[in-house]
Formats: C-alpha cells, sequence, structure tokens
C-alpha cells in the first residue's frame, strides 16, 4: 500500500484514532445511510475507509432496481472482495490505527463474517448478512461454515423475520458458533426485520435496537484482543 493513492472514501476522527474501520457496503452499493454510519464512527473515534467493491462495475446514474443491483452484487467473485478488502485493511494498518476491524450491514455483513474467518483483521461485526446457507459467491463458503472457522472476534446482529436469515440458518448459525473457536457471538432480536439498524427512513427501522448494537458494536471493535 504504501506510495499508492488510497481511493475509498475517508473519514477520520476528531483526534487519535481509537481503531480502523472498513464499512462494507449493502447490495446497493455505497449509499447515503451508510455514510451517515461511516461518519457516526469517525465521530466516534475510529478511523474509517469505505470501499467501493463495484467500483470497476458500468452504473448508470440514479437508484438501482432490485434487478440492477442483484446483477452489481452477482458479478464480484471472492478474489477481488478479498483485493478491496486487503487495500483498505492495509491503508488502516499504514495510517496507524492500532486495530483494524470489518463492519457491515447485509451484503456487507456477510463479507464481514467472511473476513473474521479468512483475513488478517482484529475482530467483524455484521447486521443482518445474508449468505448463512447458501453463499453469494462461488468461493466463499456458506455463513454457518464460516462461523465455525472464525480466526478473530465477530459479532452477528440479526432480525428474527429476517427472511433473509430464517429460523433454521440462525439455528444452524448458533449451532456453529458454539462448536467453534469460541470466537463469535449472535444476537438476534425476535420481532424485527431485517435492515433494521442502518436507515431511519426505512419502514423497519427500529431505533432502539438499532442504537443498542451500534453502541455495543463501538465497545466490540474498540476492545483490544484477547
Amino acid at each position: 500500500m504504501t506510495g499508492h493513492e488510497h481511493r475509498d472514501m475517508v473519514f477520520r476522527p476528531p483526534g487519535r484514532a481509537r481503531g480502523g474501520v472498513v464499512v462494507c457496503h449493502e447490495i446497493w452499493g455505497i449509499t447515503t445511510p451508510l455514510l451517515s454510519a461511516a461518519r457516526a464512527l469517525a465521530a466516534a473515534g475510529f478511523l474509517v475507509t469505505v470501499p467501493d467493491f463495484y467500483a470497476e462495475v458500468d452504473r448508470p446514474q440514479g437508484p438501482a432496481s432490485d434487478e440492477q443491483a442483484r446483477h452489481w452484487r452477482d458479478g464480484l467473485e471472492v478474489a477481488g472482495i478479498g483485493e478491496v478488502l486487503a487495500e483498505a485493511i492495509g491503508w488502516l494498518r499504514v495510517e496507524g490505527a492500532p486495530r483494524v476491524g470489518v463492519l457491515g450491514c447485509s451484503m456487507g455483513g456477510a463479507v464481514a463474517l467472511w473476513a473474521a474467518a479468512a483475513l488478517d483483521i482484529d475482530a467483524a461485526v455484521t447486521f443482518y448478512g445474508g449468505g448463512l446457507l447458501e453463499p453469494y459467491w462461488p468461493g466463499m463458503p456458506a455463513g454457518v461454515v464460516l462461523a465455525a472457522r472464525l480466526s478473530t472476534r465477530w459479532r452477528g446482529c440479526y432480525g428474527g423475520r429476517d427472511p433473509l436469515t430464517p429460523a433454521d440458518a440462525l439455528r444452524r448459525l448458533r449451532v456453529a458458533l458454539d462448536g467453534g473457536s469460541g470466537l463469535g457471538t449472535a444476537v438476534v432480536f425476535d420481532d424485527l426485520d431485517h435492515g433494521f439498524a442502518l436507515d431511519p427512513t426505512d419502514p423497519r427501522y427500529a431505533p432502539d435496537e438499532a442504537a443498542a448494537t451500534w453502541r455495543d458494536a463501538l465497545a466490540f471493535l474498540e476492545r483490544p484482543p484477547g
């Protein structure tokens, strides 16, 4: 990374960084609510970078349809995702972040869980990431498989009414965590749906639970290893 321009969006803390965080976007790409979350993380003391996994995709201006967004997501490859993350993680370390974490929502949450099993990071947080039973991309194991292979601390936050993570998937996730390295925890809010924590304009948004889970995520990302 040294000597290379960092192309991702960056948000700096007001003082010395408590840690660094790579924020991974949803299927829609980098959105206004995601950037608001990145700014909040920076205001809380983290050096934040937001990579664009769709940077090489030809995208029209304006909001994407569901079909377009799925096409963008399905066009990604694990190797490319890994390269984007490695660049972002490396930049945070060069900048002097004492710890580096990965945080993602939905599609980005699936990436964060993979990062916790496959990459050299200090912690990862997933908000309602899909792909628990059927991975999004060839070459990336299902989330329940990754949960049994964690190499760093991971925390997952899920809604019990989320169609992307049905009850059986969440049950198998907990079984995998219980039989794995002991580095992972999953919190399930029985009455909440997908998207409960990021966009206040989303009818599924749950302000109290969103505030609590973000506070927990901040503390989790800052906690020293061990």
